[in-house]
């Protein structure tokens, strides 16, 4: 099978308020990640975060899954956070448990808390060096002193491009262009973190998180140069992941169709098969 340029998702696959545009209207929660993958080839995995899946669950998962899909699970805050990159009996049983989607598991994402930084450099490669080598990984940092373009981040750019592991790229410039407007943004943009975005690859994946507003008239200046780059990457032969967030989320299938569409020139592109039983919103 021909694999695509880039992969495309949004942060889950499950919202009702996609009833009626991603989703035909009577769609069954059950069948929510079927529909979801007939239109996208990635997703974030945000609830491996808080709890890990049931073997019932994760094999029904399996059982929607078209090929080429790929999921981009959280490893377990019990790991990243209360653990503090020790908790070996969870991590272990995290990945026996998604073992089955073991054909669709690419990368995993390794959030860390602000609290993270650069003293606990040793920490960070032990733990990256015990990973399982069959699987990919990319690291999400929130710390400041690694966006400082000092030598912390350097050393910290160079131990992922060394170890092959990617460096999320999580850009909120557009949610905080404005002030909040209702309180989805407001929440939003209380649990968001705003740090400098560095577009850097230190693996063959690099992996964006767009934070945006939901709003094209108010993301579209900040997705342009993501499109620049990610074509950028595409012809380095590198093979970039976008995720698209917004606060409610309701609107992100339609600003991802309208991001994908100005990629049609690419080989093996193909236009996003999003239901169309419901007017768009009104987002542009």
């Amino acid at each position: 099978m021909s694999q695509p340029p880039y992969f495309l998702g949004l942060p889950m696959w499950s919202n009702r308020d996609w009833l009626g545009g991603l989703f035909p209207r009577n769609t069954s929660s059950k069948d929510f990640l079927s529909h979801y993958n007939n239109a996208f080839n990635t997703v974030e995995g945000n609830t491996t975060f808080y709890a890990l899946p049931s073997q019932e669950t994760v094999a029904g998962w399996k059982s929607q899954l078209n090929p080429g899909f790929r999921f981009c699970f959280k490893l377990p805050k019990e790991v990243t956070h209360t653990g503090q990159l020790y908790n070996s009996d969870v991590l272990e049983q995290f990945f026996e448990r998604l073992d089955v989607l073991k054909d669709s598991l690419d990368p995993f994402m390794i959030q860390l808390p602000a609290s993270f930084g650069p003293s606990r450099f040793t920490e960070l490669e032990r733990f990256l060096r015990s990973l399982p080598e069959h699987y990919c990984y990319a690291v999400e940092v929130r710390h400041p002193a690694f966006f400082a373009k000092g030598n912390e981040e350097r050393y910290l750019n160079r131990l992922l491009m060394e170890l092959a592991v990617d460096r999320v790229c999580f850009d909120s410039r557009s949610l905080f262009s404005r002030p909040a407007r209702n309180e989805a943004e407001r929440d939003a943009q209380a649990k968001k973190p705003r740090l400098p975005v560095h577009a850097i690859a230190t693996g063959q994946r690099p992996l964006i998180r767009f934070i945006g507003l939901g709003d094209m008239a108010c993301d579209e200046q900040y997705l342009v140069p993501w499109k620049h780059k990610l074509r950028e990457w595409v012809s380095e032969g590198k093979q970039p992941y976008f995720f698209m967030h917004s606060p409610s989320n309701r609107e992100v299938p339609f600003l991802a169709e309208s991001f994908h569409d100005s990629f049609q020139d690419l080989p093996e592109w193909y236009p996003l098969n999003i239901d169309s039983q419901t007017d768009q919103l009104d987002i542009f």
